[in-house]
């Protein structure tokens, strides 16, 4: 499987590559394009089958969002009124915000998730991947514009401020600690950066809520969270198969790829012009929502299974090809995610075990170490057995607390016909990969 055996250290920071945004005079048929992966998903049939995500809670964790863009008004769409951080007076930042600048990439990351349908005037509607389900919004990871400082509230009321641009390690691990404790199913996070948010995650897999995060769009490293221990990094393809590609046309292979969606030439609300207009975008930013909304849809139809066991349906049936054991690459992981193969078959016969932990591994971060801590101190599920613990000299702090920075990960806009890719079924290279076999152990 993938390797967890080091804390990142050097991380690539927005993807930004080669990229143009589709001009608002493209014809309505051009920016239909941009739904393939709800029509090839049949992400339609099972709305009309009655499995939206209906009672099930996504977290979703970004900058600030939009609540009032085209389709989201009406949606189940629960802002966070406390943002965590704050400017450099000591003055809160807002959750929501109509700038589009610094609302676009949690409004769409959400829209892929939550869109209602609605469109403007001569635009096309965009649906989520599940609309009916109740998405908590957390914003973290905010900066001053000007300065590029965030000051970011602690726990005992004390501020912290950084230059670094992008938020410190507390924002997002706190946000991630108050989604377990409010109710989540599931938690979304499409950034990624260098903050080490180890007490945030070792807290989900204690709870058994899994974290779905977003790969960075070049680099091959996961990051955090997506490199990290028992979380889902999310590979991003395009409708002819093809994952995306660096400037360089090289793959964007990773040893932390856990899962594939949509997420080249996908449409979504909004441009620099006008909240109105639509464009297609590219970026695993958007394809962490969709892997979300389908276990999201998942879970409504299944309510009894828990967290670990979508993930386990998530790898056991994923692509074309039904039920299957997990095998997996490093271009895709363990494959795409498939709505249709998850829905057919109830995830409550696999273990309650998170098929993407390592629990073996005492130089994994997080560990079981971690993992038993963040179980006794919230009285959490069922942690793994602890392992041999590893030396303190080798562990980061179990807490969340570095003050490294985390940038905004993926999401990039897009020229409607993109070169070069690798089809999905190509890259097999796992000799050299630990894997999780389906029970959760290692093989």
């Amino acid at each position: 499987m993938r390797r967890r055996h080091r804390l990142v250290a050097v991380l690539s920071a927005i993807a930004l590559g080669a990229a143009i945004a589709v001009p608002s005079s493209a014809s309505a048929d051009d920016l239909a394009s941009g739904l393939w992966w709800f029509d090839r998903g049949k992400v339609q049939e099972a709305h009309d089958s009655g499995f939206d995500g209906s009672g099930v809670t996504v977290a979703v964790i970004d900058s600030q969002i939009n609540p009032g863009a085209i389709g989201l008004r009406g949606a189940d769409l629960q802002v966070r009124e406390n943002t965590y951080c704050h400017d450099p007076a000591g003055a809160p930042i807002p959750a929501a915000s109509s700038d589009y600048v610094a609302a676009a990439h949690g409004t769409n990351v959400v829209s892929m998730i939550l869109g209602t349908g609605e469109a403007p005037a001569g635009g096309v509607p965009i649906e989520g991947a599940a609309p009916g389900a109740t998405v908590k919004y957390y914003s973290a990871g905010l900066e001053d514009p000007q300065t590029g400082e965030v000051s970011c509230a602690l726990e005992d009321g004390e501020q912290t401020t950084t230059d670094y641009t992008g938020a410190s390690a507390e924002a997002m691990s706190f946000a991630i600690s108050d989604a377990i404790d409010e109710g989540a199913d599931i938690i979304s996070v499409s950034s990624e950066g260098y903050a080490s948010i180890l007490g945030g995650v070792a807290k989900a897999i204690a709870a058994g809520v899994p974290i779905i995060a977003a790969l960075p769009n070049e680099g091959g490293v996961g990051g955090q969270p997506a490199g990290l221990n028992g979380v889902v990094g999310v590979q991003a393809f395009g409708s002819d198969g093809a994952i995306a590609t660096f400037p360089s046309g090289d793959p964007n292979l990773s040893d932390d790829v856990g899962t594939a969606a949509p997420g080249i030439g996908v449409l979504v609300q909004g441009t620099e012009t006008s909240w109105d207009e639509q464009r297609l975008v590219r970026g695993t930013s958007f394809a962490t929502p969709i892997v979300s909304g389908f276990l999201a849809v998942v879970k409504q139809k299944y309510p009894d299974a828990t967290g670990n066991q979508l993930l386990q349906s998530l790898i056991h049936n994923s692509g074309t090809k039904g039920e299957h054991e997990p095998e997996w690459n490093n271009s895709t992981g363990y494959g795409a995610a498939s709505l249709t193969g998850m829905l057919a078959v109830d995830p409550t016969k696999y273990p309650d075990e998170n098929p993407f932990f390592d629990a073996d591994d005492p130089n994994a971060f997080p560990n079981a170490d971690d993992v038993a801590k963040a179980e006794a101190e919230f009285g959490l599920g069922s942690a793994p057995e602890p392992t041999e613990t590893t030396a303190a000299s080798e562990q980061p702090p179990a807490d969340g607390m570095s003050m490294m920075p985390w940038a905004i990960g993926g999401g990039v806009i897009l020229l409607l016909v993109l070169a070069g890719g690798i089809v999905l079924a190509v890259a097999l290279t796992r000799s050299s990969k630990r894997r999780t076999d389906h029970t959760g152990g290692q093989s």
